[in-house]
């Protein structure tokens, strides 16, 4: 039953405590701490004191995404005091299941060094969530064009570099606001889907002849694209608009210098629809648990453990 299943959610932001309380709402016990700058509703989640308090009789304990930004402490924007990532490992039970984004060496270090038989879930590694995450990013990349352009994104000519999950939806909604969109790749195969949804392909190669053209730049290739070469041939008036996570993929001195408008748009789900992305969350963390269930009645079976027959 989801009555039996507790839950605790630390740190965080809005995602965070959206998915708390869709989880709460749909039976779960859960425990919420670390949010203390936040003065919203907390809906059906119980709002602890302690930390210890949170993870005492928790089933599974929800870390932020990232859940680290220093490697020393939890990510915490809604609150202003400071939870050490060593707390939270010190105060985990036995065999404790911890769900976080964008965990690293840092993170396996700490669940190993507890001697508690930790299991780490990154969902931040999951195609699903990543391909949900990409709607809201691509609505909150265009919300900031609108802003930033002059005139109305409608008739604008629009560069989306990168042809990955990001760069599929964004250039389809782009598509039915009737702006003009070029996309550029490298895999023959995205070429072929590229104009059979009605853009214009470019090869990464021959883009720097045509960056001149363009109103709107959208990157959303994890790596150094517009160097400083490709920024001097970018219109003064253009809005580069860079979706790749850290390092980026603009040269963002050489933008700085050369005076262009670039705007790194990091962590757009959370801030443009952190309703959308904590129900995304809620819906992806009740994935993973079920799978843990799963996984716990196969150990507890015998017919699992000496093999189906």
């Amino acid at each position: 039953m989801k009555s039996d299943i507790k839950i605790g959610v630390i740190g965080g932001d809005l995602r965070q405590l959206v998915a708390a309380g869709e989880l709460a709402s749909e039976g779960y016990e859960v425990a919420v701490y670390g949010f203390d700058e936040y003065t919203g509703s907390f809906g059906m989640t119980t709002r602890c004191i302690s930390l210890e308090d949170t993870i005492r009789k928790a089933d599974f304990i929800i870390l932020p995404l990232p859940y680290s930004a220093d490697k020393i402490h939890l990510n915490t924007p809604l609150s202003q005091s400071e939870i050490h990532l060593e707390e939270i490992f010190n105060a985990a039970n036995q065999n404790q299941i911890i769900v976080g984004g964008k965990f690293d060496q840092t993170a396996e270090k700490l669940a190993l060094e507890s001697g508690k038989n930790i299991r780490l879930t990154d969902y931040y590694n999951r195609e699903d969530l990543a391909i949900l995450n990409a709607v809201p990013t691509a609505e909150g990349a265009i919300n900031i064009a609108m802003q930033e352009l002059p005139t109305i994104i409608a008739g604008c000519k629009a560069l989306v570099i990168g042809y990955g999950r990001i760069g599929r939806i964004l250039a389809h909604k782009l598509y039915g606001l009737h702006t003009k969109i070029y996309v550029s790749a490298r895999k023959q195969e995205d070429f072929a889907w590229i104009e059979a949804f009605g853009h214009k392909a470019l090869n990464y190669d021959n883009i720097d002849e045509k960056l001149g053209d363009f109103d709107v730049i959208f990157n959303t290739a994890p790596s150094l694209i517009l160097n400083k070469r490709r920024l001097e041939k970018i219109r003064d008036d253009a809005v580069v608009i860079d979706l790749a996570s850290n390092p980026g993929g603009v040269d963002f001195n050489a933008a700085k210098n050369l005076g262009k408008n670039v705007i790194w748009a990091l962590s757009l789900p959370g801030k443009y629809a952190p309703a959308t992305a904590g129900k995304t969350l809620a819906r992806i963390i009740k994935i993973i648990m079920d799978g843990e269930d799963n996984n716990k009645n196969n150990n507890n079976n015998p017919e699992t453990k000496r093999g189906a027959i």
